[in-house]
């Protein structure tokens, strides 16, 4: 990546909106043996490799990759943050490097469309927000036989607040 930047803009469904996503992950995550799963906030993250300002990823973020009315985005630092603990358990899914990632292409073209310069690759991640009183291990099993496909995904399981 030649020692350019990574912005990840994190982009979620309004608090007024339903999100169907998110409950039917409820009921998925249940069913794969985390019965304790109470909620679940499900949102994208999109990785921008590249020499992009500030500004002009503020400008992707509201012209690109959300919709203003249903959805909001905040620039996230990289990498992720780490937090003490709680019930709440951030799960982010991405395809692994050697699989292509036809959304992230799409969404590179479409940057420079805009006229702006074109970044050197764009990945989007999943990222679901699991308020349990399981553990990390019963998590991330779960995770690993129900979101991810081992064979083209790789996840991460962090303790959020």
């Amino acid at each position: 990546m030649n020692g350019s930047a990574v912005h990840r803009i994190e982009v979620t469904l309004k608090g007024e909106f339903v999100d169907p996503e998110s409950q039917s992950t409820v009921t998925l995550l249940r069913s794969a043996g985390a019965g304790s799963v109470s909620r679940v906030k499900t949102s994208r993250i999109y990785e921008l490799h590249g020499a992009l300002t500030i500004a002009q990823v503020q400008r992707i973020s509201r012209e690109l990759l959300g919709d203003a009315v249903t959805q909001e985005f905040r620039l996230l630092p990289s990498p992720p943050p780490s937090s003490n603990g709680g019930p709440l358990w951030r799960v982010e899914i991405r395809l692994k490097p050697t699989m292509a990632d036809p959304i992230g292409d799409t969404i590179r073209e479409a940057i420079g469309e805009m006229g702006l310069p074109l970044p050197e690759s764009v990945r989007v991640l999943s990222v679901f927000r699991v308020e349990s009183k399981c553990g990390k291990p019963q998590i991330e099993a779960v995770i690993a036989r129900s979101l991810a496909n081992p064979v083209i995904h790789s996840f991460t399981v962090t303790a959020s607040s």
